[in-house]
């Protein structure tokens, strides 16, 4: 079977590397290792090359990362070539622990602290609420963001969570479509903004959405940078509505230079690595998903 590995972004000898230590047979091929009339298997993420209509023989494309959304609007496939999605891949862990990082921030003054060192002033008394008494709600109850609620609800925070439909998580408070949107918000000290990247999400976190939430609120944004307003994230943090965010993902990537996230005081810059793929946890996931489909 020949298994093509594509990506503008990851290292096809990395990749090798791990394969081999799974499987000796487990071969990576590069695309100009084999005719692309030959593929069977495509594997790829923020491809440089798209068109791949003349892949015949394709049976399969798997996207290394979590959203491919953006992926399916890119590529090029013969038709009826079945897309596959990481399902964990490491990355429900990775996500779960920028998770925690960034309400750990918020939650204990960390924002605070920063400013108080620029200025050069000592704060000997900076109170902060417990665990339970920090509201963070995450905005997105997928894969990832089902893993993040329930992390941070088994670290006593109390949780909730919103999708566009109803969702039952262990030790998470649920809100589901439109009518319970505005509660859902309103009760957020922490906003975690995971939803998925489409049509219906474009822009979602709008000035007014943004301004549903409690005032003196922190934002999280680790989902896709086209699901938050970037102009609206500004006017509240200018006008004082929003505590602080915490960014790892943009509108456009990378950031420019120019952009004013890079240097507004409320705002943390990451440079989209809240959940990376880890290699060995993908390989082997793909694998299972080539077993599951009869391909190996």
């Amino acid at each position: 079977m020949n298994i093509v590995f594509h990506s503008g972004a990851f290292d096809l000898r990395e990749w090798r590397r791990a394969a081999q230590t799974i499987s000796p047979e487990f071969q990576l091929l590069a695309p100009e290792d084999v005719a692309i009339e030959e593929i069977d298997v495509l594997l790829i993420w923020r491809p440089t090359l798209t068109d791949w209509t003349q892949a015949c023989n394709l049976k399969l494309v798997i996207g290394l990362g979590a959203g491919i959304d953006g992926l399916l609007r890119q590529l090029r496939l013969p038709a009826g070539v079945p897309v596959e999605r990481m399902r964990d891949a490491g990355m429900r862990q990775a996500m779960s622990e920028y998770a925690t990082y960034a309400v750990l921030h918020f939650q204990r003054n960390f924002d605070q602290f920063r400013q108080a060192q620029q200025d050069k002033v000592w704060l000997p008394h900076s109170p902060y609420r417990a665990n339970r008494e920090t509201r963070v709600g995450v905005l997105g109850l997928g894969s990832l963001g089902g893993a993040v609620a329930q992390h941070l609800s088994q670290l006593g925070y109390s949780t909730s969570g919103w999708s566009r439909s109803g969702k039952s998580l262990s030790g998470v408070a649920t809100f589901a479509g439109e009518t319970a949107l505005d509660e859902f918000l309103g009760q957020c000290d922490i906003l975690i903004n995971m939803l998925p990247h489409n049509a219906a999400t474009e822009s979602f976190l709008n000035r007014d959405r943004l301004s549903r939430l409690p005032q003196g609120s922190a934002v999280v944004c680790v989902s896709r940078g086209a699901v938050t307003d970037e102009n609206a994230l500004l006017e509240h943090l200018d006008n004082g509505h929003l505590r602080g965010v915490m960014m790892d993902v943009f509108q456009q990537e990378p950031l420019p230079v120019a952009h004013p996230l890079w240097s507004h005081p409320k705002v943390w810059v990451t440079p989209h690595q809240s959940a990376p793929t880890q290699i060995e946890p993908a390989l082997r996931e793909v694998m299972d998903i080539l077993r599951e489909r009869g391909l190996v």
